[in-house]
This record gives C-alpha cells, sequence and structure tokens, in this order.
C-alpha cells in the first residue's frame, strides 16, 4: 500500500515522499532529531489517464519502475490496485453517445364513466396494462380501456 508523507520542517522546508508499507506495519518518524515542525500520512494512489485501447500496465526496468501507456515514473514497489483510471471528456461522451436511449412510456388516460375517477393505459415492454378492475378480472388480460387503444 502506498502512501504520502508531508513533512514541514522548522527551517520552512516542506517535502512530501510517496513510501510503500505493508498492511500491518508501523512507520516512524522522528520530530526532534529531524527538526520536523509538522507532518501527515495519507493514502496514495496515482492518478493516470484511461487509454482508448491498452491496458494500464507497471513496467519494471533495472532502474526505474513506470506506468504505462501514460509513461509517469512511480515507485519501485508500485501495483495495480495503487492506480486510479480517469476517463477523458472524449470517452465519456463516447460511452454516453452508445447508450440506448430511453424513450418515455406511451400513456392513455381514460375518465371513468360510472364515477369521477380515470384510468391510464400503460404501454410496457410486456404490452400494454391499465389500472382499472377491469384489467384484472379479464381473462385475457385486456379491459375496455385496451381494447379502444388497440383499435387507433
Amino acid at each position: 500500500m502506498l502512501k504520502e508523507l508531508y513533512f514541514e520542517f522548522e527551517d520552512g522546508r516542506v517535502e512530501t515522499k510517496i513510501v510503500h508499507i505493508e498492511e500491518n506495519d508501523t512507520l516512524t518518524i522522528y520530530p526532534q532529531r529531524d527538526k520536523i515542525k509538522h507532518s501527515g500520512c495519507k493514502a496514495f494512489k496515482y492518478e493516470v489517464p484511461q487509454h482508448k485501447y491498452l491496458p494500464t500496465s507497471i513496467i519494471r526496468f533495472w532502474d526505474k519502475t513506470m506506468i504505462y501507456p501514460a509513461q509517469i515514473e512511480c515507485h519501485p514497489k508500485t501495483t495495480l490496485s495503487d492506480i486510479i483510471e480517469i476517463k477523458s471528456e472524449e470517452q465519456i461522451a463516447i460511452e454516453k453517445a452508445a447508450l440506448p436511449k430511453k424513450e418515455p412510456a406511451k400513456k392513455w388516460k381514460f375518465s371513468s364513466v360510472s364515477g369521477g375517477g380515470t384510468y391510464t393505459v400503460t404501454l410496457t415492454p410486456k404490452g400494454l396494462k391499465c389500472d382499472c378492475m377491469g384489467y384484472w378480472r379479464a381473462k385475457d388480460r385486456r379491459c375496455k380501456h385496451i381494447k379502444e387503444v388497440e383499435t387507433y
């Protein structure tokens, strides 16, 4: 696991370091000896742009470790779980355009002849559906409202 360490020294210098710490390990600093005024530690992840086609990889050379295809030099003990891929605005737009557009459900409203209510016939992926009692009574699930919509 990578951690980002922040140090502010008494002479005004500020340093940040990326270090690898195992899950149960502890990190020791010596504020008096090193004259550290403030320090901090937080989890660190490399943010790299997501490539259109190539997967993110870690390549280890003799003297350095790189994140490809972004070509970012990284800590020698970096793993893929230490990397966050950021999608570009163009990739997000392409993904949104590829999503099927959801059309609003078609609905027809009918006034009740017996009282002051309204019934709605809705076109669903499984067919027409009505919210009147006749819909539930009919064996074929075709009330008079659905039959009227079908005649259109």
